[in-house]
Parts: C-alpha cells; structure tokens; sequence
C-alpha cells in the first residue's frame, strides 16, 4: 500500500530531500498550475509533487487539529516518508506504515522508525494515536473495512483521521490504466491488458481496486465511534458541495478527503 502512484526510483535518488529546493507555496490558479505541473512527473519524480501536497496537508491539519507537536500520528501507506517528515518536521510524533518494503525503500533508504504492516491490521494498542492520516491509500488496498475499522480501533477518543482516495471514476481512477477504466472495473482494466499488456504498475485486483465515494461513506457511517465532520475534494475544497452529487462527485472530485472524528 503507498500513496505514491509513480513506479521505480527517484531519477535522482542520491539527492537528499533537504539538498533540494522545495516548490515555492503558491495559491489559487497558480497553485492549481503548480500541482497539475508536477503531477504530470509525478510518476518519474515524485518528491516535489509529494513535499507540496504534504506541506499543504501538514499545515491545514495543524490548524483544524493542532498544535500537531507532540501528537503521535500514523501515516498510513506511508511509502517513503514524504507526508511523515514534514509531520516529523512540525513537531510531531510521526509513525510511516506500509506493508511494501519496495514502496518504503522507493526514495532510498526507508524512514526512521517506519513500520511493516497491513494497515488493515495495525501492530498498535487500541486509543493509542492522536491522529491518523491516510493519503491515497484506499485504491491500493483490498480491505477498505478493515482499515476503516483500525481507525477507529487505534484513535484515541477525540482524535482525528485525514482519509484520502482517488475514487475510480475519477480522471485518474486507473491510474496507468486510465482512461480505459471508464468502461468499469472489470471491463476497462481487460480491455487494457489486451491492448497494452499488464500495466506498469498497480494492476487491477492487486495494487489497485475500485473505490467510490458514495459506497465508502455508507461504509464509514456503519463505525458508530467515527464521525464524518467533512467531505470534500482534494485538491480544490472550496468545491465541496460536489461531493453532495450522487454521480457527479464520482467523475468531479478527482481525489476524495474525509475527515473524521472519534467520539
């Protein structure tokens, strides 16, 4: 499991993060410039696509949860760190969880103090973690339940979770696969490994499944200790009343947040 779509290594894997330039924070429709640029090299660099995505995150939970110093976060599918150094680098108590040494190992040597594990079974005492967050991790896994419910299980009463997916039937949903994946899960993927062999990465029913935004939120409801406090897209959430349209949210979210509360 990993939040990083992008197959292999580094193109420059010697460099270290901190003897790199960090993206500069942009805002508004330079901001959106900014991600759709880096996403598209995503795949053969991760990391400044990564270090943005996590600097936002890392600052907009500091200020919905925080102060984040001293809390003891998990990062599920943590894949090589990018989200735990900058929890690391505001204070926090950050644990990386992955069960893919490969995926730990991506940016070179795993993170400090990192965890191998199914994040589906969690080596963690239960109400033991202030915060759990989870990047793209769903679409990578087979057992939303399971995670859904290790959530809920490790959080301590009052703690907060940052749930986020590409939904299937978003632009990306197939990832290496897309835009066949239109055409359904069953059909899409078939129909692309006819046409182009097995995909580079994340193969259907194996490192990527079927996710969907209405599915999931009746699922998260059935865990009577989490509550949703907010449903949202990603990467534009001033658009959130998407999210309220069956269908529509399906195809217009692109990414899918859930934030979440244990009572």
């Amino acid at each position: 499991m990993t939040h990083v779509h992008g197959g292999g290594r580094l193109l420059c894997p010697a460099v270290s993060a901190a003897a790199r330039t960090e993206p500069p924070v942009e805002h508004g429709l330079a901001r959106i410039r900014q991600l759709w640029t880096l996403f598209r090299n995503e795949q053969t660099d991760p990391e400044p696509f990564y270090t943005v995505l996590a600097r936002e995150a890392v600052a907009d939970l500091d200020r919905r949860y925080g102060p984040l110093r001293g809390q003891r976060i998990v990062d599920l599918g943590s894949g090589p760190g990018f989200y735990a150094r900058a929890f690391r680098n505001a204070g926090a108590d950050c644990i990386p969880v992955d069960n893919s040494r490969d995926e730990l190992e991506l940016a070179g040597a795993a993170p400090e103090n990192h965890v191998l594990a199914d994040a589906a079974d969690l080596p963690f005492e239960d109400e033991s973690v202030d915060g759990v967050f989870a990047s793209n991790l769903l679409e990578h896994a087979p057992d939303t339940a399971g995670i859904i419910g290790e959530i809920e299980r490790v959080l301590k009463p009052g703690g907060w979770a940052y749930v986020s997916w590409t939904n299937w039937y978003s632009p990306w949903g197939g990832h290496d696969m897309s835009p066949y994946h239109l055409l359904g899960p069953e059909r899409g993927p078939a129909l692309y490994e006819r046409r182009h062999g097995e995909p580079r990465k994340n193969t259907y029913g194996e490192g990527l499944f079927a996710v969907h935004i209405g599915p999931t939120l009746r699922l998260v409801r059935q865990f009577p200790r989490l509550r949703i406090e907010r449903v949202e897209p990603r990467y534009w959430p001033k658009l959130r009343f998407i999210v309220a349209i069956p269908g529509l949210r399906e195809v217009a979210t692109w990414n899918c947040v859930i934030r979440l509360r244990k009572r």
